[in-house]
């Protein structure tokens, strides 16, 4: 009997499982989605609400059979409502529904302005800010969802709203044509300071002449001397 009791008791303990750890990872297989708001759901109906921490992998202790239903949330405070069923087998969720979003700041000329200001919004909230590389690129892992994308360089700026539903690239053009002494400069002012420039020959001319006309009066009326 006692021999019985134990078996039962031992069975009960294995059914009580800890699942995990269980690996959350972007579309790209690779990315762990660090910051996710989760709810792992057990067979008894239980429910676990975790954050994915840094390492990416969350655990859950006292599971029946070590089988939960895992409902990914959000990430960045974007929803998803992501669901699948995780098994002792089966302890990695890769979500289909985050795509990336590569933002590509160029100037007028279409160069790339590599130091630009990047911002993405969600509903009119900031879900992240970057700074684009040396080729005016930003790249980054965002939720399936409608976004307004801000570049800022040199105080000009630009915004675009992109519609993520896969793998997409955004171009923002920003007004600047060329820099000057670390200035941003738009094609306008370009111009602007290359009439200036060939307007400062023609003043200093005028100038000079006007000052060699009223010096050459002013030695004339010496020379004539008071009448």
């Amino acid at each position: 009997m006692r021999a019985l009791v134990a078996l039962v008791a031992l069975l009960a303990l294995a059914q009580l499982a800890a699942a995990g750890p269980i690996a959350l990872l972007a579309s790209d297989g690779s990315t762990p989605l660090v910051g996710a708001r989760i709810v792992a759901e057990k067979l008894d109906g239980e429910r676990v609400e975790l954050t994915v921490p840094p390492d990416g992998s969350v655990t859950v202790r006292e599971v029946p059979l070590g089988i939960l239903k895992i409902t990914v949330v959000s990430w960045k405070g974007v929803p998803i409502n992501y669901q699948c069923v995780v098994t002792p087998l089966n302890a990695t969720v890769v979500v289909p529904k985050v795509h990336r979003l590569v933002v590509s700041v160029v100037g007028s000329r279409g160069q790339g302005l590599g130091g630009a200001a990047v911002e993405v919004l969600y509903e009119g909230r900031t879900v992240e800010r970057g700074v684009a590389d040396g080729a005016g690129n930003y790249a980054t892992l965002l939720p399936a969802a409608s976004y307004v994308v801000r570049a800022e360089y040199g105080g000009k700026r630009a915004e675009r709203r992109v519609d993520l539903a896969a793998p997409d690239r955004v171009v923002l053009q920003l007004d600047v044509f060329a820099e000057i002494g670390g200035v941003a400069l738009s094609s306008s002012e370009v111009m602007g300071l290359i009439a200036l420039a060939a307007l400062v020959p023609l003043i200093l001319f005028v100038v000079a002449y006007e000052y060699a006309q009223w010096r050459k009066k002013r030695m004339l009326k010496v020379v004539a001397g008071p009448q």
